[in-house]
């Protein structure tokens, strides 16, 4: 299969300040796309960019919340502005709280919803006009298993990734035939002490998903890797 290049690539990528934002924006740089990184922290942007200094492409500290439409919007236009164009967009942000659904806190239902979901309608909703106008471009969403499986204590999570999914495939009805593509990829556990939880150390290394993005990103233009369920390889007991 003939990946297409990065090259010139303008790049979206929220949730970047660390874990699996962190690695796909390092990666997508090092393959030669100039990275809009967006999270809340501007120190922790600015730390990432400088790493990344030495690649082929170069990462943009772009700080913005992404529960709100204005910032949104703003940043939008400016990444417009600069290099007039956006050709990927990767809804990577996201946050979990996890207890029964009667122990679970309103303001963590509401952070859940407005992160991982909210967040990620946001900016899809100021960046497919512009995909749509070019009539190319791809949005890649960052699911999870819990949103195709459900457990206890995950209700909040589940049901916010749950609506991401649905989300996705929406999205890839319309905007399909505008030849813009939409992919989503559900990760299993990933070493990032997601939740405030110890990673367990078979887990999935946040490089690996950001590579998964990456071959989604780069597959042949008439290839669309629709959704990919990624799960770590469990060790047996001796």
């Amino acid at each position: 299969m003939q990946f297409q290049s990065l090259h010139n690539k303008v790049v979206m990528i929220t949730g970047a300040s660390k874990g699996v934002g962190h690695a796909m924006s390092l990666l997508f740089a090092e393959k030669g796309a100039t990275v809009y990184a967006v999270a809340r922290s501007e120190g922790l942007l600015k730390a990432l960019a400088m790493s990344a200094e030495n690649g082929e492409g170069t990462i943009v500290p772009a700080p913005c919340d992404i529960t709100q439409g204005q910032e949104v919007e703003a940043l939008v236009e400016r990444i417009r502005e600069e290099h007039g164009k956006i050709d990927i967009l990767i809804n990577n942000a996201g946050l979990g709280f996890f207890a029964p659904v009667h122990e679970l806190e309103e303001h963590q239902w509401d952070e859940m919803m407005n992160v991982n979901l909210k967040g990620a309608f946001l900016c899809t909703k100021y960046v497919v006009p512009h995909l749509i106008a070019r009539k190319a471009g791809h949005i890649i969403n960052i699911s999870s298993v819990a949103g195709t499986v459900t457990f206890p204590g995950g209700a909040g999570y589940c049901a916010s990734k749950f609506g991401l999914m649905a989300f996705n495939d929406i999205l890839m009805q319309e905007l399909k035939p505008h030849n813009i593509k939409v992919s989503v990829i559900c990760p299993g556990s990933v070493q990032t002490h997601f939740g405030g939880t110890e990673p367990k150390d078979y887990s999935l290394e946040p490089e690996d998903v950001a590579y998964m993005a990456y071959q989604m990103a780069a597959a042949p233009k008439h290839v669309i890797l629709n959704q990919v369920i990624m799960r770590p390889v469990v060790p047996q007991p001796k």
